[in-house]
């Protein structure tokens, strides 16, 4: 259910995510996008360890560009052919090298090696992204234009290239981008100081929410540059391609505050905290590969076998976590930094949901909506086949309960800092702004509670309007651990049979799933009674010396 103007901007996202086609599946690419059964093919396993880095050469994907218009131009199509394949391989090249940069750079931020080639690769994929679109612009104006579209791209898809003017690369488009990417390696530097000044009586808050603000002006000039009127509406259609309106997001955001607030407030993880070794956090998701099987246990021992995670704990990481796709060796890969509790497990999982998903989709055509349901999903499942831990099942439940209620807030602290009045946008009305809307979702009563902690959450700076898909895959992913709950074997078969399934669109997935709506009137009144069941059914374990939440706040902690 994917459009022909949404295919090209994932052709321009796959710098990052890793979404071209190379030479050996190339022609299908378009097909298999479109397709409700994805080709799988096999390719040979690379470790980790033996990925070598290269920095990308923006004046050879250039010319390689450029040698696929002129064999089109002259209407040579298997000379062009083979210059778009090549052209791909590039791309692939690209995408994959960007991502080994970002992987070692967040391994260790302390790294100057690795923060110099990160910010080249983000930079340049910006020019990256001009070179491809002026490659279908001119490739729209060649003779073989009707020949392209049969043999290779699909039916329509020059129609977003038409111009009569000669195309040049939109100057003001990238300096607006490579201002956004400045920003935000800016703010990956400020937080490796906040790392190394936690102890600190000075830590820099007021510079990563300047940066913040900096962000917000020069993204809201961007979407109103590419006729958006607001920052939300570009990002909902052009960076999420969300196929349900602001108002269901909004109605959404209004009945967790109503109807999961009071539920989550004082909860505050009411469950011991317990440490969590590196070995238990592999064996947890270990268990739960065996136990569920088929292709989840065949994505997790090649993730063992070719060394695709890194789990270990450091000061100089990035302290977050992710899965991200090394396309050029159709290859996953987790990173994480653990914070020796049992949330590690919970994390691991919820990363190798990622994994399994990318593993079988071979490239990421889905909506970061439905990605996250397979991630969310697998965390609930381990409560069911991992059962070595009596804590796990309330802390996971209390914890997607406060998923619900955080990530609710943090949506529309979001959406609303983009609708500051530029006269108006600074550091102390971000502060405010933050203080008001965490008192609305019951925020402002955790221990510790700071006006400033949204400098802390990444996905402000690095993920514009990305915390809105962990509510509603949050949502899908209940339903699919009700489903396990209720009979044996049914969560499990959904979970299973959709992994490989390449409808991006969000509610366009669930239908096909079998999954409800979260928009349903009434669906989140039923949520909180399903949570008030299984909380009433895992009560809290007798506190040993300190609560989860009440250990992450401490000095031990940091």
């Amino acid at each position: 259910m994917k459009s022909r103007r949404f295919l090209a901007l994932l052709l321009a996202l796959s710098l990052l995510i890793g979404a071209a086609p190379s030479r050996a599946n190339a022609l299908g690419f378009l097909e298999r996008l479109f397709s409700d059964e994805p080709e799988k093919t096999s390719y040979p396993v690379i470790p980790f360890s033996q990925m070598e880095y290269t920095r990308p050469d923006l004046a050879t994907l250039q010319a390689m560009a450029d040698e696929a218009v002129d064999q089109a131009q002259e209407k040579n199509m298997d000379q062009a052919l083979e210059a778009l394949y090549a052209f791909y391989d590039a791309i692939d090249q690209f995408s994959t090298n960007s991502a080994l940069a970002s992987i070692h750079y967040n391994a260790n931020l302390t790294d100057e090696y690795w923060a110099e080639e990160n910010d080249f690769c983000t930079s340049a994929a910006n020019e990256a992204d001009q070179i491809l679109y002026g490659m279908y612009t001119a490739l729209a104006a060649t003779p073989s234009r009707a020949k392209l579209e049969k043999e290779f791209f699909g039916k329509g898809f020059f129609d977003d290239f038409d111009t009569e003017e000669d195309w040049e690369p939109d100057q003001q488009l990238l300096a607006l981008t490579n201002r956004e990417t400045e920003l935000v390696n800016q703010y990956y530097s400020q937080y490796a100081r906040l790392n190394s000044l936690l102890g600190s009586f000075f830590p820099p808050y007021g510079a990563m929410a300047q940066t913040l603000v900096d962000l917000i002006q020069v993204r809201n000039q961007l979407a109103a540059y590419l006729g958006y009127d607001s920052y939300d509406a570009y990002a909902n259609d052009y960076l999420y391609d969300r196929d349900y309106t602001p108002q269901q997001m909004a109605q959404y955001l209004d009945d967790i505050r109503q109807t999961l607030v009071p539920m989550c407030v004082g909860l505050s993880y009411d469950v011991p905290h317990r440490d969590c070794s590196e070995e238990e956090v592999f064996a947890y998701v270990s268990k739960l590969a065996a136990a569920l099987g088929g292709k989840v246990q065949e994505a997790f021992q090649l993730m063992e076998e070719a060394g695709l995670y890194d789990i270990t704990q450091s000061d100089n990481k990035f302290d977050s976590s992710f899965e991200i796709y090394l396309t050029s060796y159709h290859e996953p890969y987790i990173f994480m930094n653990p914070i020796n509790s049992a949330m590690d497990q919970l994390t691991f999982a919820h990363e190798f949901g990622h994994f399994c998903n990318d593993y079988m989709l071979e490239y990421n055509s889905t909506s970061l909506d439905v990605a996250e349901i397979f991630s969310q999903a697998m965390e609930l499942l381990s409560l069911i086949y991992v059962t070595d831990y009596p804590d796990m099942p309330r802390l996971k439940m209390v914890d997607s309960l406060c998923i619900f209620v955080e990530q609710a807030c943090y949506a529309r602290f979001e959406e609303e800092m983009y609708r500051i009045a530029p006269e108006e946008l600074s550091v102390d009305a971000l502060c405010s702004l933050y203080a008001r809307i965490a008192g609305d979702y019951g925020l402002d009563t955790y221990d510790g509670f700071d006006s400033r902690d949204f400098v802390t959450i990444p996905h402000f700076y690095t993920d514009p309007m990305y915390v809105f898909s962990y509510i509603i895959s949050n949502d899908a992913a209940m339903q699919i651990y009700q489903m396990e709950a209720a009979q044996s074997g049914r969560g499990v078969k959904c979970y299973m049979d959709n992994l490989d399934n390449p409808e991006g669109y969000f509610l366009a997935f669930l239908e096909s799933a079998g999954l409800e709506s979260p928009f349903e009137e009434g669906h989140v009144d039923a949520l909180a009674q399903t949570f008030r069941q299984i909380l009433q059914d895992n009560p809290p374990i007798a506190a040993q010396e300190q609560s989860f939440l009440q250990w992450l706040f401490s000095d031990e902690a940091a």
